[in-house]
């Protein structure tokens, strides 16, 4: 069977070639194992001299919360400790109420569990408030253990391991209930103070991790232009690669620069770069498609503009600099495809956005709004505008309600309490879709067998050694920087390393010296197995969302603001910038990041939840096909020459087709249907380059449906075997 490369956009590497790409060292992850390793050995020293209970806690939160940049980790720290301080607080109201009354305690946990699910869908800051009731209906599981949850927590330590007095031993069950919950929540005050002082100290900066992204895109286009822009060289692999990688990472970094470095310039021109950026990449990708011999000189004009603006993206005064950025010399060089229809406009809209970067990277402040919209954020409410209406948000709630009374069930009916880390997983790993669920499954499980793993193999083969504290620093630093390193690397494996990281301190920190009880590996191993079999099953047989359909969604929208972007023109031709065309561009620049970001789960999720409808196959490919089609829309809507009646026609046939485009996405509508209501391109012999770009739209319409309507696969088929 023939298949087109648009609908093979879930091609999977192999694992070897996978873990080497995800492994590989990349600026600042080095520096954040580092800093995670040194958070290590802190808590480790504090916890075994103070003798601080619950010590694999306090060494794992440096993980669970820590993030890869300075930004993230100081407000996470912050949010972290007020609601850690919250939930332990009102844990302990509710057992006030409730300790001696399971038939009250047992629904109210019920109750909160299901507020979770809601909360961290409905809610704006869902996260936290998921945060905040786990923590209470976890901590209150406890009152389960009453008897001997005083044998958990060691009222008297001597200066010997055998001079352990527990609390039991002197105090009734309920104090001592309560002052295991104490002690959890200053564990945790402990770790993300530890947190915040580490990262402001060393912490890496987000400002470095978004020049270096900004840096990489203008080093691709700088190369592809000295090759020449040939389609099949390494230079143009680069380019395609960073053109199917957007630039949601890009628009988050800047988000955290923004929150660290208040003195940044104004929020609105860091995104307009990063728009444009973006716009540059699919420029030069529209070039190497339509190149023609004898653009050379033109595109090694365009690399030393390049590389101007690459010194400009240095760190220090920009006073000297951009000196060899010649804009006027970029349009005398564009001049010499004014008599080509199809080069002419799109070398115009490349110096266009050569000269928008200078501006803003030159005098930032100067540019202000003649660059860039002020596109002002609607304001947030505590709950999402559908937080009531929409049926998917307690739906999730009942998924994750049922997933903790089952795996509650299994370890009050077995009288097995050590695999209680199956209700955490319940609440970690329900996500909104069934790809984010199953991702975060497989990361939670290679994460605690390995874990698990090194922390046996130490206890069997290195604890017998150890006599003081430094040989046991000695012993977990390469776990710990085996840990370090994978929670460094990017969200597809990033909670392996924290998984890693509590397997192996829960296995080997136990009590205050050398330990061989190997039970807590196991039982967290088995819990681990446990919730995620019953999440998966809850998630996949009771409503279960594709991450698929959430991109789908995302990118019909993307769709439909084609309309409106063909149509605007620019209030003031000369002008370099149209404010209103910028607005409506930056509105299509999210929808595509969010279309991107959801997909990248898309690959773990079943091949019938992805193909459950008549609609075509969103894969990334199919995401940067349609990025590209706002090159020939952008195009047609900066050139100069106002629309005839004939293409201001055509044009409005364009608006009422794009629409019928994002129903088929939708799968709402017949692709052979649509292929034929697709308006052909006008003879316009007055303005031959708006005719041109309208075919080149065309073309590039027609490739989409070619490639993804079913149709064309089955004609594929009937050609193959003919």
């Amino acid at each position: 069977m023939l298949e087109s490369p648009l609908r093979r956009g879930y091609e999977m590497s192999s694992v070897p070639a996978f873990l080497m790409k995800e492994m590989a060292s990349v600026p600042g992850r080095a520096r954040n194992t580092a800093l995670l390793i040194a958070q290590v050995v802190v808590t480790i020293l504090i916890g075994e001299t103070f003798r601080i209970p619950d010590l694999p806690v306090l060494v794992f939160i440096c993980f669970f919360l820590s993030g890869n940049d300075a930004a993230s980790n100081t407000s996470t720290a912050l949010m972290a400790g007020l609601v850690i301080v919250a939930g332990t607080a009102l844990t302990i109201v509710l057992l006030m109420v409730s300790l001696s009354e399971p038939g009250l305690r047992l629904p109210l946990m019920l109750l909160l569990t299901l507020a979770a699910g809601f909360f961290s869908q409905a809610m704006t800051m869902g996260a936290l408030a998921n945060i905040l009731l786990f923590w209470i209906v976890y901590m209150a599981m406890n009152a389960d253990l009453l008897e001997s949850v005083g044998y958990a927590l060691n009222g008297y330590v001597g200066n010997t391991t055998g001079s352990v007095i527990p609390d039991a031993a002197y105090l009734p069950p309920e104090e001592s209930l309560l002052h295991l919950l104490l002690w959890i929540g200053a564990v945790f005050m402990i770790s993300l103070a530890i947190i915040a002082i580490a990262n402001k100290l060393a912490g890496h900066d987000p400002l470095t991790m978004l020049r270096g992204g900004i840096v990489a895109r203008l080093e691709a286009v700088s190369r592809f232009c000295t090759t020449g822009g040939e389609a099949r060289d390494a230079a143009t692999a680069d380019l395609a690669g960073l053109a199917e990688q957007g630039v949601a990472g890009l628009r988050s970094l800047f988000d955290l620069s923004s929150k660290l470095h208040p003195d940044l310039p104004r929020h609105h021109l860091g995104l307009a770069m990063i728009r444009t950026l973006a716009r540059l990449v699919m420029i030069m990708m529209a070039w190497s498609r339509l190149r023609k011999p004898g653009d050379e000189a033109f595109l090694h004009r365009i690399g030393d503009a390049v590389r101007v603006l690459l010194d400009l993206c240095q760190p220090g005064t920009n006073a000297g600099k951009g000196a060899g950025f010649d804009e006027t010399g970029l349009h005398d060089s564009a001049g010499q495809f004014r008599d080509d229809p199809v080069l002419f406009p799109l070398a115009l809209e490349l110096v266009r956005c050569l000269t928008v970067i200078q501006a803003l990277l030159v005098k930032p402040d100067r540019a202000g709004d003649a660059l860039a919209p002020e596109i002002r954020a609607a304001t947030k409410n505590i709950f999402k505008p559908d937080a009531f209406t929409n049926p998917a948000y307690p739906r999730a709630a009942i998924r994750i309600a049922l997933s903790v009374v089952i795996c509650y069930a299994i370890t009050r009916f077995t009288a097995w309490p050590g695999i209680q880390t199956c209700v955490v997983t319940c609440f970690l790993v329900s996500l909104g879709t069934i790809g984010d669920s199953v991702h975060k499954m497989l990361l939670r499980i290679s994460g605690a067998l390995i874990g698990a793993f090194f922390g046996i193999g130490t206890i069997l083969v290195i604890m017998p050694h150890l006599v003081n504290v430094m040989d046991l620093l000695l012993a977990v630093l390469p776990v710990a920087a085996l840990a370090g390193w994978v929670k460094s690397g990017s969200e597809r494996i990033s909670y392996a390393g924290v998984q890693i990281s509590m397997a192996y301190f829960m296995t080997i920190l136990q009590g205050y010296g050398p330990t061989l009880d190997m039970e807590t590996a196991r039982n967290r191993v088995v819990g681990i197995l446990i919730g995620n079999v019953i999440v998966y099953l809850m998630s996949a047989l009771l409503w279960p969302v594709s991450t698929t359909n959430i991109a789908r969604r995302h990118l019909t929208a993307a769709v439909r603001q084609f309309a409106t972007l063909l149509a605007l023109r620019r209030a003031r031709p000369d002008a370099l910038v149209d404010i209103a065309q910028e607005t409506e561009r930056e509105k299509f620049g999210r929808a595509i990041a969010t279309t991107r970001t959801a997909l990248q789960n898309a690959p773990f999720e079943e091949e019938r939840l992805r193909n459950a409808s008549d609609a075509p196959d969103v894969t990334p490919r199919l995401v940067t096909e349609i990025q590209m089609i706002a090159i020939p829309v952008a195009v047609l809507s900066d050139l100069g020459r106002d629309p005839t009646p004939g293409a201001k026609a055509h044009i409005e046939a364009m608006q009422t087709w794009f629409s019928g485009f994002a129903d088929w996405l939708d799968g709402a509508r017949d692709a052979r249907d649509l292929m034929g209501a697709l308006p052909a391109a006008p003879a316009l012999p007055d303005d031959p380059e708006r005719e041109a770009w309208f075919g080149l739209l065309e073309s590039r319409l027609k490739r989409i449906l070619d490639a993804c309507a079913p149709e064309a696969e089955a004609v594929a088929e009937g050609a193959a075997s003919s």
